[in-house]
């Protein structure tokens, strides 16, 4: 056996020291990790120290970055490399710069914390080398995932534009490839497939210059189908079930499972609820549905309680676990419910709106059907002559009617409205009984106009017995309807009527009559509301006559 003198010792480990210290200055920092990166020639190559965001201190200036390049003396500055704060481009790699590169991390007095050692492998001839190859498996028949493009540690400084695909380095493939989603894969989808892409980098240096970055990735497809992972697939996480108080929830949790030995349990809060234990207040039971696992939690009675906890339905399996959220809540009122209220409302102010438009305008509404549209029903075969008798009779104020205002009331109601009257003095023979024409009047009339007048019209009308004769048959009988026609100055709750000599019975049916009120030259216009009232008792007649050119009784 050979021995190694004290001299040979000490030469073998200075040479050995200086060898290190020549290829790897930094070697021995504290920490340092090392990365292989292949380039194609004339492409770009880039190095991102990550350690640099993850290190406390980064941010408040204690620490510094330190980019070194070991292959050579090539120095690390544009056009040649363009450096930010953590990371590094190589713009265009040449072979001359292929070798060792390193980031150290120095605190505030230049001694490193972390160093990122990059070895680049400048390749040309081809597009790709083992050492860059990402892999990317599917199966037949199967769909295939996306192939990844582009590179996550490029700069945002650099813009991107487009990118083309090829396959095994001499097929391009066409713009329909897009990134390689496949629904069913086949043998022949086995390959290499390498995207290069096209970047701009905007400097005065390389204005309107394209630089290059490929990745390849290996496709293989193979037979067999792709492993199961456990999922729950109802219900979402984080749903919020509406519910009633009192009443019995059932949330079923649905999940697909990747062996038959998974669990699939539900927690409430961080407790677990209790599996079959139908006595309970909140229990669980499973089932199978398919090639579904089922959990079905059960809530008996809804209590506010329950609306404060969470409950979780957990899935347990070897090749992985999930896991959902819910909540309750307790429903709103339905919105049925405002609907049918909205729509009584509706109602409501309908009936209020039109009931207050008719008590208001009864009167114009009863006429414009009667006289403008013609729907009124007129009895004919009542076996009645007259529409109304005019009764005249003596009032001891002087509010009573002018002997011309009566006879312009008579003329405007047979002459303008068409209606035909029976007056004392016209249709009453001479020499017939007093009592017996006014009742013969009556009778053959469908209203009964009282006129007050402070003068004795007619013989025999101002007399007691005729009046008495008159409202026993129109109001007792109910063989003709009365109208009391009142001056402007009688009181609102008395008509103007002497009738202090009737019966109490007979003075009360007098004073229910219907009344209208003459207010004198207000009431000349045949627009006037006494025309209007007056008419509106009246009965309906078909016979009114042409409107003349004047509105007001001359």
């Amino acid at each position: 056996m050979m021995k190694m003198t004290p001299l040979f010792m000490f030469l073998v480990l200075s040479a050995t020291k200086e060898l290190f210290r020549g290829g790897c200055a930094l070697c021995d920092s504290p920490s340092s990790s090392h990365e292989s990166v292949g380039v194609r020639e004339g492409e770009m190559a880039v190095l991102k120290c990550a350690p640099w965001t993850t290190m406390a201190g980064h941010r408040e200036g204690n620490l510094t970055l330190a980019w070194r390049n070991h292959s050579g003396p090539g120095e690390l500055q544009e056009p040649a490399v363009w450096m930010s704060e953590d990371t590094l481009v190589i713009l265009r790699v040449s072979p001359n710069q292929q070798g060792s590169y390193s980031c150290s991390i120095l605190n505030a007095s230049g001694q490193p914390l972390r160093t990122v050692w990059f070895n680049i492998t400048v390749f040309s001839g081809q597009c790709y080398i083992d050492m860059n190859v990402h892999s990317a498996a599917c199966y037949l028949r199967q769909s295939c995932e996306k192939l990844t493009c582009s590179s996550d540690s490029v700069p945002q400084n650099f813009t991107k534009h487009n990118y083309t695909w090829y396959k095994n380095c001499d097929t391009e493939l066409r713009s329909d490839f897009g990134d390689g989603y496949l629904t069913s894969a086949s043998e022949s989808d086995n390959g290499y497939y390498t995207c290069t892409s096209y970047y701009t980098y905007n400097s005065k240096l390389h204005d309107g210059q394209v630089f290059t970055l490929s990745r390849t990735m290996e496709r293989t497809v193979e037979e067999g189908s792709s492993p199961v992972m456990p999922k729950i697939i109802e219900p979402r996480d984080g749903e919020v079930i509406e519910v009633d108080m009192g009443s019995t929830v059932v949330v079923v949790c649905r999940a697909v499972p990747s062996f038959e030995f998974d669990q699939l349990y539900w927690m409430e809060n961080r407790s677990f609820v209790e599996r079959n234990q139908t006595t309970l207040p909140v229990f669980y039971n499973v089932s199978q549905e398919n090639d579904h696992h089922q959990a079905s939690l059960v809530i008996s009675q809804m209590s506010e309680e329950q609306l404060r906890n969470t409950y979780t339905c957990q899935l347990d399996s070897s090749s992985g676990n999930d896991k959902v959220s819910i909540t309750f809540q307790q429903k709103s009122p339905p919105q049925f419910h405002f609907l049918v209220l909205g729509i009584v409302g509706v109602f409501v102010v309908m009936v209020v709106v039109v009931t207050v438009v008719y008590v208001k305008l009864k009167v114009d509404i009863i006429l414009f059907l009667r006289d403008d549209l013609g729907w009124h029903h007129h009895n004919v075969s009542d076996g009645k002559r007259y529409d109304a008798y005019v009764l005249c009779y003596k009032s001891d104020t002087e509010s009573g009617v002018s002997e011309e205002d009566r006879r312009q009331v008579e003329e405007v109601l047979e002459e303008e409205y068409g209606y035909r009257l029976c007056l004392y003095d016209r249709d009453v023979l001479p020499g017939e009984a007093v009592a017996e024409a006014v009742l013969g009047c009556i009778e053959q009339s469908r209203r009964l106009i009282l006129v007050p007048s402070s003068l004795g019209l007619n013989p025999g009308q101002d007399s007691q017995y005729s009046l008495l004769t008159g409202l026993h048959a129109a109001l007792v009988e109910r063989q003709t309807w009365l109208i009391l026609i009142q001056t402007e100055s009688a009181p609102d709750s008395q008509v103007d009527l002497k009738l202090d000599s009737l019966p109490e019975a007979l003075r009360l049916l007098a004073q229910s009559g219907h009344t209208v009120t003459w207010r004198r030259s207000h009431s000349k216009p045949l627009s006037s509301a006494f025309w209007k009232e007056l008419r509106y008792r009246m009965p309906a007649t078909t016979r009114r006559r042409p409107p003349k050119d004047e509105t007001t009784i001359l």
